[in-house]
């Protein structure tokens, strides 16, 4: 099977700020963590906001306050002036919900063009703090409208109570509108959260799969280092019992002692930062040499499997690099059978000494409504790319002309002992 040039796989994008210019500026700074949610950052939608509602706001005091279009006022200039600076306070609503809440409702108990500012004030102190806060403020908007009438418009009677009943319908859906736009936002607030907590469960799930697979790694490594060691002491112990065997008795020895001691060293490198608990048990690891019975035991679940296996001199397979290339072979047959059901798949194994060992595993993507894949962890390929790297090789997985490839490359030096 000829596959392109090696593709590399592609990284997970860093985490960008989206802008959302429709939420309001405190709700971006909760979504992108900002530690000071209440200073500055003023969006485009804020400013928008705060110019509607100071312009409602004064449109209704005007209504309420001035005579000719049926308001009623103690004196009419005075009672804009403060109506006008209401209105203006309304744009620390959000940072001071609660005093302008309560202060706007006091004042337009005498200054009638206040209304505006009271009712929306109410309105924005539902949205921004809980109903303990909004429902006295509410009751407390209610008496004040109640005694501007009698005080001021000199209304009682039939009338006084179907304005009674109005401002309590009007008081109530404020609140009521105001909860239900706070209790959006605390979701949408919550879901971000939620989605950044299980990002940093991916991310400690990915961090504790590389370090099981070091650590499994490593165990196996120990073991090859000593089978080398011994065979080195060997070698070394009838280059020395031996001094006069023939030269090529003598080349023979050294290439194996200088080869052992370079693949010693390569594996030296990846684990000696490692950790190795002593009292451990540890199963005889698998090499390449158990691929056959990997591909037997796939096949007797009816799995169908297209081997490909050319292998110079198999018997040297250094011993990292085989048990890398097994292990490989097997997740992606696991892969192959959770994610694309029963599909055909075809194994590569090829390689030699000096030209390294690439084994990959494909099969077709499986679009079918009827497959349902099976769920996993999505931390298989995270521990095996961590084993072909500490192996020196590398590993790439993605689409390729409608097919799923894992491919690695693994190297293979002349001379290495197995």
């Amino acid at each position: 099977m000829t596959l392109p040039l090696p593709y590399p796989s592609t990284p997970a994008p860093d985490p960008v700020r989206v802008r959302r210019p429709w939420l309001p500026g405190a709700v971006q700074a909760e979504l992108d963590g900002d530690p000071r949610p209440l200073h500055g950052r003023r969006t485009a939608r804020d400013i928008l906001v705060d110019a509607l509602v100071v312009v409602l706001a004064a449109t209704i005091g005007v209504l309420a306050a001035v005579p000719g279009v049926g308001g009623s006022t103690l004196s009419l200039w005075p009672d804009l002036v403060v109506g006008a600076l209401s209105c203006a306070a309304l744009v620390w609503r959000r940072r001071w919900p609660v005093p302008i809440a309560v202060v706007t409702n006091l004042i337009c108990i005498p200054f009638t063009a206040v209304a505006g500012a009271a009712y929306l004030a109410s309105f924005s102190l539902a949205v921004h703090r809980p109903l303990r806060y909004a429902i006295p403020v509410g009751v407390l908007g209610l008496v004040a409208a109640q005694l501007n009438l009698v005080l001021v418009a000199d209304i009682d009677g039939t009338q006084f109570w179907i304005t009674l009943a109005f401002s309590v319908l009007l008081t109530g859906g404020a609140i009521g509108w105001g909860t239900s736009v706070r209790s959006r936002r605390q979701l949408l607030i919550s879901l971000a959260e939620r989605a950044n907590r299980a990002e940093s469960e991916q991310r400690e799930r990915l961090a504790a799969a590389r370090a099981a697979e070091r650590e499994r790694l490593a165990r196996e490594m120990h073991d090859v280092l000593a089978h080398r060691m011994s065979l080195l002491s060997v070698h070394a112990g009838a280059l020395e019992y031996r001094p006069d065997a023939p030269p090529e008795d003598i080349a023979r020895a050294a290439g194996v002692i200088r080869g052992g001691v370079h693949q010693m060293l390569e594996d030296l490198r990846d684990v000696i930062t490692m950790l190795r608990e002593t009292d451990d048990l540890v199963a005889e690891p698998q090499s390449l040499a158990d691929v056959e019975d990997l591909l037997a035991e796939c096949r007797g679940s009816g799995a169908t499997i297209t081997p490909h296996i050319e292998i110079d001199e198999p018997g040297r397979i250094p011993g990292v690099v085989g048990r890398a290339a097994y292990r490989v072979v097997q997740e992606g047959l696991t892969n192959a059978r959770k994610h694309a059901g029963p599909v055909p798949v075809s194994v590569d194994v090829v390689g030699g000494p000096g030209r390294g060992l690439r084994v990959t595993v494909s099969q077709p993507l499986n679009r079918s409504a009827d497959h349902r894949p099976i769920p996993g962890t999505g931390t298989g390929l995270t521990g095996l790319e961590e084993r072909v790297t500490l192996a020196g090789g590398a590993l790439t997985h993605g689409v390729v002309e409608h097919r799923f490839v894992l491919d690695a490359r693994l190297p293979w030096q002349t001379g290495a002992l197995s």
